[in-house]
């Protein structure tokens, strides 16, 4: 019985040895790739109205948006938001915590995924897009690719000319389960996107919407 226990021990002991190396490593690893991810060293792929309170202004000369309306977005001052210990300590810490715990987790999924990706059609496991997170700052939100590498790049899929034929089969499966987006879990980790998330907040005045942005966090 004595021996059970102290076999016990042991391995809860290696576990937690294990674990703890390998969130150090994990966090050392998501600290140098935080600047590149944010576009840090990329001052053209930064966003202008990063940390700013902006207002939609109309205009005619302008390419319609989503809605249909014409126009864009105008500062009118830097951003009032001021993070409280909730947003800054425990909302963070929640972050760190399960998407640590789904990096591990989720590891012997993750790593099949890519072995599949790699065998259906060669070439990258991720691939990254453009979006908009927390005080309107771009960042890579990241995705398994679920697209041949043939396909064009510089094409939008809704452009494409029958856009289903260059999906690959592993990425038809991957999108049907939504599996696709698992390597969000590492923006998360990082700190460019949230478990709990608020999406985009408007205030509107009788005027002008005033945009509050907090999108993908």
């Amino acid at each position: 019985m004595l021996m059970k226990k102290n076999t016990l021990k042991k391995i809860i002991g290696i576990t937690a040895t294990t674990v703890g190396a390998a969130f150090v490593i994990t966090s050392i690893i998501a600290a140098k790739k935080k600047a590149n991810s944010q576009y840090q060293n990329d001052t053209d792929e930064q966003n202008p109205l990063e940390g700013k309170k902006v207002v939609f202004v109309e205009d005619e000369n302008d390419n319609p948006n989503a809605d249909g309306v014409k126009g864009h977005l105008q500062a009118i001052g830097e951003s009032e938001h001021i993070e409280g210990i909730y947003e800054k300590y425990i909302k963070r810490g929640i972050d760190i915590v399960l998407s640590f715990g789904g990096l591990v987790a989720l590891s012997p999924l993750l790593l099949g995924i890519c072995v599949a990706i790699k065998i259906d059609d060669p070439g990258p496991v991720l691939f990254t897009q453009k979006r908009l997170g927390k005080n309107k700052r771009y960042f890579k939100l990241h995705k398994f690719r679920s697209m041949k590498m043939c396909t064009p790049h510089d094409v939008p899929t809704h452009m494409l000319d029958n856009p289903d034929q260059y999906i690959t089969r592993v990425g038809k499966f991957l999108r049907a389960h939504s599996l696709d987006e698992l390597p969000q879990i590492w923006d998360i980790f990082i700190g460019n996107m949230s478990v709990i998330g608020k999406g985009e907040i408007i205030k509107q005045t009788k005027k002008n919407p005033v945009f509050s942005v907090a999108c993908g966090y």
